[in-house]
């Protein structure tokens, strides 16, 4: 991610629908975990959806998105640094495209952006539309 911003703060998140995968959970917060520490980001907290939270398509639908959106929003201004919500992968938000952008649209609101542990990123994008500079 060549746009990576430096010294930012990230919050993971990540959804869950079954209980009896813990392992490949752990594995992609390892993977949130380390992305964060080869940019230098400091990680806020951890937001997991579990069950039939985790299944929902909505943003408003998915309680601990949400609560992630909110501590964003607090946080935002008062921290004082780039603030991204860091998921293992773009499915970790939503398979479909569509349904994707409208969490990285509550993202962007509340201040942040949104970033992969596969180095992709919507800053760019953001910056595009918004005239936002890194």
């Amino acid at each position: 991610m060549s746009d990576a911003p430096l010294h930012a703060y990230a919050y993971v998140y990540d959804r869950t629908p079954a209980h009896h995968s813990r392992r490949l959970l752990d594995m992609r917060l390892l993977g949130c975990r380390n992305t964060a520490e080869r940019y230098g980001w400091q990680v806020v907290g951890v937001w997991i959806d579990r069950g039939v939270d985790a299944l929902h398509e909505l943003p408003s639908q998915r309680p601990e998105f949400m609560n992630l959106v909110r501590q964003l929003t607090a946080d935002g201004h008062a921290l004082g640094r780039p603030v991204v919500c860091l998921v293992h992968n773009w499915d970790r938000l939503s398979a479909d495209h569509a349904v994707r952008s409208a969490f990285q649209r509550h993202i962007a609101g509340a201040g942040g952006h949104t970033a992969t542990t596969f180095e992709e990123s919507d800053l760019r994008t953001l910056n595009t539309f918004t005239r936002r500079h890194p």
